[in-house]
């Protein structure tokens, strides 16, 4: 049966919107019936959010990476560490990556999945496509939200229950639906790339980061899976050399038990 998302609502049909139809189009070409693509916008939970949920925030990186390299958070590194060596190692391996950098990059992105986001994927894409004046801009949007109804489609979500950051990235590794698109990696080699699945969101980093530049310059790899700027990559880089700091070390600390948190102390939501 296909997922809710997919059915035919008995609505009517969306209004005469270049940039609905523009989906709608894409969708179609995409393998989509008309009348599936035209269930996103007929379908009673798609909203608009306020302008000042989905845009950018500032980062204090030098706070950031005091609290990163605490004990407390190097201890759940640690213990990430552990609980997917397989994984990690075989990443490792495979792409040239080191596990130390990937387990940094879940870490920042959502404290190792742990906190990927509240907000309805669909229609932070859909504000920020609604809401964006340039074409080049709203039709960027536009491919994302493309991107994401496929990645439904394929892994079988409602895309109105997936929930992601205020810009819209997904998952442990916080991927935007068109990196994933391009970059994500099937780690458990069941054909579907999931990014809600740790295995694949740590593939999928790995993947992006090589695809990036990652064996010519670490740094600017790291900068442009970020999107921007020198922060991300010392934070990460500097939770790298933490982790290998704690790792030589003949006792380290345990590691942070479950926290009670909702949200927690440290997390850098992307895109």
């Amino acid at each position: 049966m296909l997922p809710l998302i997919f059915a035919v609502f008995l609505a009517a049909a969306p209004p005469p919107n270049e940039r609905v139809e523009f989906i709608v189009s894409e969708l179609t070409n995409a393998g989509f019936s008309r009348s599936e693509a035209e269930a996103f916008f007929q379908d009673p939970r798609l909203k608009l959010y306020p302008r000042h949920e989905v845009q950018p925030r500032k980062i204090d990186w030098d706070k950031v990476v005091a609290q990163l390299v605490e004990p407390e958070s190097v201890g759940r590194g640690e213990k990430f560490l552990q609980e997917y060596a397989d994984v990690l190692n075989r990443a490792q391996q495979d792409f040239g990556v080191d596990k130390e950098v990937l387990a940094g990059i879940l870490r920042l992105e959502s404290n190792f999945g742990s906190y990927t986001g509240d907000y309805v994927v669909f229609n932070v894409f859909y504000t920020t496509m609604m809401n964006s004046e340039e074409e080049s801009r709203w039709k960027w949007f536009a491919a994302n939200l493309i991107a994401l109804a496929v990645y439904c489609k394929n892994t079988g979500n409602d895309c109105f229950d997936v929930r992601g950051s205020y810009g819209g990235a997904l998952g442990p590794a916080q991927f935007l639906p068109k990196s994933a698109e391009l970059y994500g990696a099937d780690g458990d080699g069941d054909g579907i790339v999931d990014l809600a699945k740790p295995i694949d969101a740590i593939y999928s980093a790995a993947n992006f980061l090589v695809k990036h530049g990652w064996h010519q310059d670490n740094a600017a790899a790291l900068g442009k899976y970020f999107g921007a700027g020198t922060g991300y990559p010392r934070a990460v880089l500097a939770y790298k050399e933490a982790l290998k700091k704690l790792r030589t070390q003949d006792s380290p600390p345990p590691a942070d038990p479950e926290s009670p948190k909702t949200k927690p102390d440290l997390i850098i939501e992307t895109n």
